[in-house]
């Protein structure tokens, strides 16, 4: 978020310094980031903004990757019989018409051959979905940034904001800086920071996300992602081998996330439950933190209870998939420009993501 929008500023004219608590940009959940785009994924703001954000994704501008951002990889939701009214509903929601289609049981298992057929009643799958190539991504925001003047400095963990005369001072590890505009794209801490600034804490709750990969010995990479309908487990290739979760979102502190042992035996219990695959050794483990408040759309937009500050956080487990639109809208807010015709076409409600909906 922090890196997109900084981009997005500075090729407007803004000048801009980025400071990152960590010595690398991506550290926390960038850098653990299952890295899919599922259009039909998230709530109706969410789908909107990755609807809007596809084209970028697609066709990025010329010279900001040398690799293509997207490949194609598909996504295969199943349902048991317990929950074949949720999937027909996920099917006929009016924003997913034309993004997905129906599949009995023998299909699901044609796209992916190792579904258990005594688990797996119906499926829907969306061939649009791609994997997004993450890295690449973040560091042609980065070279963007940089490019258009802007500043980045890690190792700059904020630990002090004091603003007097219209005019911000930001003490961090790093150093001070003024400013007449803080962007608290702080990720988990978004409360944390907003509360140095005196802002009203906009409900923001962490939860752990876990990510197991193992060798299932043979060949997947041609399988699509394959989640469960309740987003009870999913799995997808990886780096050759398998990842694996149970989509777990259980409430955290701040941190630097770690695995918990419990979530990593229901996940294998899930995934050998619903597949015929044994999860015999895991070859890495890790897990990172989606940000969300009440409602799971992201808060962009001026505080209202602090002037010079605004909010862009609480992306949930969607902010890659939806950084080109976020970040043009935030460009769009913070200059005081009209919002662009191309967001407004999909949906894209400025009400709906402002922290003015969070006020009690």
């Amino acid at each position: 978020a922090g890196a997109s929008a900084a981009a997005s500023l500075s090729q407007a004219g803004v000048n801009v310094v980025l400071v990152d608590m960590e010595s690398q940009c991506g550290y926390h959940t960038t850098g653990r980031s299952a890295a899919t785009f599922v259009g039909s994924y998230g709530n109706h703001d969410i789908r909107g903004l990755s609807a809007a954000s596809r084209a970028f994704l697609s066709s990025p501008p010329e010279g900001f990757s040398t690799s293509p951002l997207l490949s194609s990889r598909g996504a295969l939701f199943v349902a048991d019989e317990t929950r074949i009214e949720e999937l027909e509903a996920h099917i006929t929601d009016p924003f997913n018409v034309g993004l997905l289609d129906v599949l009995d049981a023998g299909d699901a298992r044609k796209l992916c051959p190792k579904l258990n057929p005594e688990e797996i009643a119906i499926a829907a799958f969306e061939p649009g979905s791609a994997d997004i190539d993450v890295n690449a991504l973040l560091q042609g925001y980065l070279a963007q940034f940089r490019n258009a003047g802007g500043k980045l400095v890690t190792k700059a963990g904020v630990t002090n904001l004091f603003r007097q005369g219209g005019t911000w001072t930001v003490d961090t590890c790093a150093g001070k800086f003024s400013t007449p505009l803080i962007i608290n794209a702080s990720g988990a801490w978004a409360d944390e920071v907003g509360s140095l600034a005196g802002c009203t804490p906009i409900g923001l709750v962490p939860k752990r996300r876990t990510a197991l990969t193992f060798d299932p010995k043979l060949e997947t990479s041609s399988w699509p992602l394959t989640i469960s309908v309740d987003e009870s487990w999913y799995f997808r290739p990886e780096g050759g081998g398998l990842l694996i979760s149970p989509a777990d979102e259980t409430p955290c502190e701040p941190c630097d996330v770690q695995p918990d042992e419990m979530d990593i035996a229901i996940c294998i219990e899930r995934i050998e439950r619903f597949t015929s695959m044994k999860v015999d050794k895991l070859t890495s483990k890790r897990a990172g933190l989606r940000s969300f408040v009440f409602d799971k759309s992201p808060v962009v937009g001026f505080a209202y209870d602090v002037e010079g500050f605004f909010w862009l956080a609480a992306q949930g487990g969607y902010g890659i998939q939806t950084a080109p639109a976020i970040a043009e809208l935030c460009t769009s807010l913070i200059l005081h420009r009209e919002v662009p015709v191309s967001l407004i076409a999909h949906g894209i409600n400025t009400e709906n993501l402002s922290p003015l909906r969070l006020r009690v």
